[in-house]
């Protein structure tokens, strides 16, 4: 089966589209890419596995016609047997290519558009609607985003999407963590640096709990420039500046083989948060499972969703992110048995390695994709 995976983003930044490209590649498939460069350095950061079967339109100016005119002369060339679109911008921009291809199309919304007054958002949100109806198979990271997409695109039950979350592959999983659990517990945040994902609440938490060493890896958004230097103020005023390491952001394969220094990692989101991709983030957190497959424990947020998931099997404990005392709560829970930490991280890995692994999140997808080419 020839596959064209296309994303009117940078593929090579979403991890689950770089590993269903591998899976594929694995089992006999054919995979090209068509994505956008945004600038900044190396335009897809693709592995060098698939780096040759990467095609790209520079963003600026027409690219979303360049984008549109670029996929179809793919398709009228290479004839792949699926179209895999990967967002409600490409589902846009590629809507005429139902003239050029007779074969499977899969629509995977790895990040749900919010509806506004923009005329190219609107444009956008009928296009996703339309191809949700067509595809032969729709796949979201979250059931609760899946929920939303099909009451918008009125899908029936029998079609309902497919809930694929952003977990490792099983190669990607970490062997079991070796040495004596001692120490302060380590705990990891990492990603974009910015008031919303490291409150101030931290810090005070932080202050409360002893036991515990906190490392933030990532960077200052524009908007939040300046952030970091007022967490070392704080932490410098609560007396724990000694306890808190703030690291530089990091290639995605480092910051993997970063996390096994550390035993629970930081994944609590704002609790009443606009953008629908943050508030119904469980299943889509990248940063949660790749955690897990390195045996570490999680800290994530109250909601129902987070704690059936992740609290109810003994992978994490829960805080409001928003609240220092309920952070101090879980630091504590953590700081008070480090053995029982490393315990869950170990839960949590396995898991991972078992029917977790993205290798069965990704199984009914291709499956649905082979019957219907």
């Amino acid at each position: 089966m020839k596959i064209l995976y296309i994303q009117y983003a940078n593929p090579g930044a979403f991890p689950v589209a770089m590993r269903a490209g591998r899976l594929w590649r694995a089992a006999g498939h054919e995979v090209r890419y068509l994505g956008v460069d945004f600038g900044g350095g190396d335009p897809l950061a693709i592995p060098a596995d698939l780096a040759e079967s990467c095609d790209w339109v520079r963003h600026g100016g027409p690219a979303p016609f360049r984008f549109a005119a670029r996929a179809a002369a793919i398709v009228r060339r290479w004839r792949p047997d699926c179209l895999y679109i990967a967002d409600s911008m490409a589902a846009l921009a590629c809507s005429p290519l139902r003239l050029l291809h007779r074969g499977a199309t899969v629509y995977h919304e790895h990040d749900s558009p919010a509806l506004a007054a923009s005329w190219r958002i609107r444009l956008q949100w009928n296009a996703r609607g339309a191809l949700a109806r067509r595809a032969d198979a729709v796949v979201l990271p979250n059931a609760d985003r899946a929920a939303l997409l099909a009451r918008d695109a009125g899908l029936p039950p029998e079609r309902a999407p497919i809930v694929a979350w952003n977990t490792p592959c099983r190669d990607e999983v970490g062997a079991p963590r070796q040495g004596d659990a001692e120490g302060p517990v380590r705990i990891v945040y990492a990603g974009s640096i910015n008031a919303q994902r490291v409150p101030m609440a931290m810090i005070d938490a932080l202050a409360e709990v002893p036991e515990v060493e906190l490392t933030l890896i990532g960077y200052e958004t524009i908007s939040s420039r300046g952030h970091n230097d007022r967490l070392r103020t704080r932490a410098a005023e609560r007396g724990c500046a000694d306890r808190l390491l703030i690291r530089d952001a990091m290639p995605y394969h480092d910051l993997v083989v970063a996390l096994r220094d550390y035993d629970a990692t930081f994944a609590a989101l704002p609790v009443e948060a606009d953008d629908i991709n943050l508030r119904y983030m469980a299943g889509a957190s990248n940063k949660s499972f790749d955690a897990m497959g390195q045996g570490l424990a999680l800290i994530v947020g109250p909601g129902e969703d987070w704690r059936t998931m992740f609290v109810d099997p003994g992978f994490a404990v829960a805080c409001d992110p928003a609240d220092a005392a309920s952070i101090a709560a879980a630091f504590r829970g953590l700081g008070d048995d480090r053995k029982q930490v490393r315990a869950m991280g170990e839960r949590a890995r396995r898991r991972i390695a078992g029917d977790w692994a993205y290798d069965e999140q990704l199984k009914p997808v291709t499956q649905r994709m082979e019957r219907a080419r």
